[in-house]
């Protein structure tokens, strides 16, 4: 693959191979596809060198072309691409191109505000120095990640239909990219096992904590990396550099997945309990009848529905983690609700705190300020 797929598109359309001065490799590619499923549970049409060597057998007759079709490997096993309705592409290309600009936005506010209200209004706003707020940094952290440089590679596969960089830069594309994913997954689950056993997470054990959430992000997909259970590689999908399973699969990634969200659900179910336990005492000892808890209660409600709706579909019906299949429709909305948590996931904890909210608009009254004092230095130098 290494001939076309290290050179932009329009430079492959003028290449020039050997002894075939006029060969195009993105011709071929686009007039030798064969849709091989009609069941509408894939979108993914294939190259098979057959096909290609028939439409230059009637293309190129005046020119050596076997030898060149040879030496560029494209075709040693079926070259997938990407085949999307036009109004199907142009609506997945704006959805992914909305979530990838909201994540990057959210996800950067979030990391500039929440740590200089920290550490400009230290006393004042105590509740960002808890371990739980450290871990929505580090969340947003993954998350930013992710929409600036996953989202766009999801953009760029479905916008061609087919990788030209080379297998090289679509294994790193895709190790870093379920990396970081597998990273975010695994701190939502320890934000709410935080929030029920703050102690733990004191003096410090937070940064171990998200250490331990690197390493063990990695050993979730090592299996994938060293090509023990897949392998990361052009995957002719949505997902464009992924990792690709036939005899087995890294159950370890669905281990993640679902261990971090049944984490979640036995964290939040005891933390309900405690504020129920508090209720009943504060209403006993001090007649305190009117204690709303329904708030935070349905926060963490809210807060699983969502891990529960995005990320868990999406590892059993686009990933090739299990024996489920869905249409290429219902792939899609799966795909872009799992990427859309990405973007807006972070909100779901900053808002849910009224102190985290002022310390935002802190941080905007600020930035008003200091650009107000900014202009009015310049109209007086000017």
């Amino acid at each position: 693959m290494d001939t076309c797929n290290n050179i932009t598109m329009d430079t492959c359309n003028n290449i020039t191979i050997n002894t075939c001065n006029n060969l195009n490799f993105t011709e071929i590619i686009y007039a030798s596809y064969k849709c091989m499923n009609v069941d509408n549970t894939s979108n993914v049409c294939e190259v098979h060198y057959d096909d290609a060597k028939d439409f230059c057998e009637s293309t190129y007759t005046s020119c050596d072309w076997i030898s060149s079709l040879n030496q560029s490997q494209l075709f040693v096993e079926p070259f997938k691409v990407l085949n999307f309705r036009f109004l199907t592409k142009k609506c997945i290309l704006w959805v992914i191109s909305l979530i990838s600009s909201l994540g990057i936005g959210i996800n950067f506010l979030t990391l500039t505000a929440i740590p200089y209200v920290r550490w400009r209004y230290k006393t004042e706003f105590s509740i960002l120095q808890s371990p739980p707020v450290l871990l929505v940094l580090h969340l947003s952290f993954c998350n930013l990640l992710y929409c600036g440089f996953g989202v766009p590679h999801f953009f760029q596969s479905i916008n061609l239909g087919y990788f030209p960089y080379g297998r090289n830069v679509c294994f790193w594309i895709a190790l870093l990219r379920n990396l970081v994913a597998q990273s975010s997954i695994a701190t939502q689950g320890f934000i709410a096992f935080c929030v029920y056993n703050k102690k733990m997470f004191e003096n410090g054990g937070t940064k171990y904590v998200i250490v331990l959430i690197w390493i063990s992000s990695f050993i979730t997909i090592v299996g994938d990396i060293f090509g023990i259970t897949g392998e990361y590689k052009w995957t002719g999908s949505a997902y464009g550099c992924d990792a690709v399973y036939e005899d087995s699969k890294n159950f370890g990634i669905l281990a993640s997945v679902f261990g971090s969200f049944l984490l979640m659900l036995c964290s939040y179910f005891l933390i309900s309990i405690n504020l129920a336990e508090r209720k009943k005492l504060m209403t006993k000892s001090m007649g305190m009848e009117n204690v709303n808890l329904s708030k935070h209660i349905s926060t963490f409600v809210f807060i699983t529905l969502v891990f529960g709706t995005s990320v868990t579909p999406a590892a059993c019906l686009a990933w090739g983690l299990t024996d489920l299949r869905a249409g290429k429709n219902l792939t899609l909305v799966v795909n872009c609700l799992y990427w859309s948590s990405f973007a807006v996931g972070v909100l779901l904890y900053v808002l849910s705190n009224q102190r985290i909210k002022d310390a935002y608009v802190r941080f905007f009254s600020d930035v008003k300020t200091i650009c107000k004092t900014f202009v009015q230095c310049q109209s007086k130098i000017m």
